[in-house]
């Protein structure tokens, strides 16, 4: 009798969910570059996980009600929801490898951000709007809003252990017009703030919050 051979397992080639520049792809950037992860797979590994995580409390109107659905209308991808039973962290997570050969086709890295030295991709300085999205993204995940202790306004602040990304930071700043602190810190972690009443006005104007925890404590 012949024996039958198997049929090699066909191999999806992955295609780019979306192949165009914009603003909504722009602050997802920015989300991804603040709490977001990418999974290097490792061989023989199918796992291409995406993630996002926040805080149950204070995040999870955000990504439930205003980050999933970005995705959706970008990507036409659903994040599933998972709670840390040992935390307050609440994540966003998927594994699709579409959706990550698109994200690292526009510019993000998988594994270790501190280690990549990751910064804000080239293409979002090609456009001032994009810039200003992806700042809302980074800010709305990895920035805080909080009262400073000497004044009776909030401050914005953003604090961050990767150069690059402070470097590409402190330039978009700068190409939009803002005035930030000197970034300070007694470890590799650095922070800075937008401090001056002008220029958080105009953060307020121009930028703005997607996530709700931000919107609530801004007050000038």
């Amino acid at each position: 009798m012949k024996k039958i051979e198997d049929k090699p397992k066909s191999r999806l080639k992955p295609i780019l969910l979306t192949k165009k520049y914009s603003e909504e792809l722009a602050e997802f950037i920015g989300i991804m570059l603040g709490d977001g992860s990418i999974k290097l797979p490792k061989k023989g590994d199918r796992g291409y996980r995406i993630r996002i995580c926040g805080n149950s409390e204070t995040d999870r109107d955000y990504l439930l009600n205003y980050v999933n659905p970005l995705s959706i209308k970008l990507f036409g991808i659903e994040f599933s929801i998972y709670y840390h039973s040992c935390s307050k962290a609440i994540y966003l997570t998927k594994s699709n490898k579409h959706l990550y050969y698109t994200l690292l086709h526009f510019g993000l890295k998988p594994g270790n951000k501190k280690i990549n030295n990751i910064s804000i991709p080239d293409w979002i300085f090609s456009n001032k709007k994009y810039i200003r999205a992806c700042i809302r993204g980074l800010l709305d995940t990895d920035g805080c809003v909080s009262k400073h202790k000497n004044r009776n306004y909030t401050l914005i602040w953003f604090k961050s252990a990767i150069p690059n990304l402070r470097k590409s930071f402190s330039n978009s700043m700068d190409i939009l017009g803002y005035k930030i602190a000197k970034w300070t810190g007694q470890t590799d972690t650095l922070q800075t703030c937008i401090a001056a009443r002008g220029m958080l006005r105009k953060y307020k104007e121009e930028i703005g919050f997607s996530n709700p925890k931000h919107e609530r404590k801004f007050m000038i």
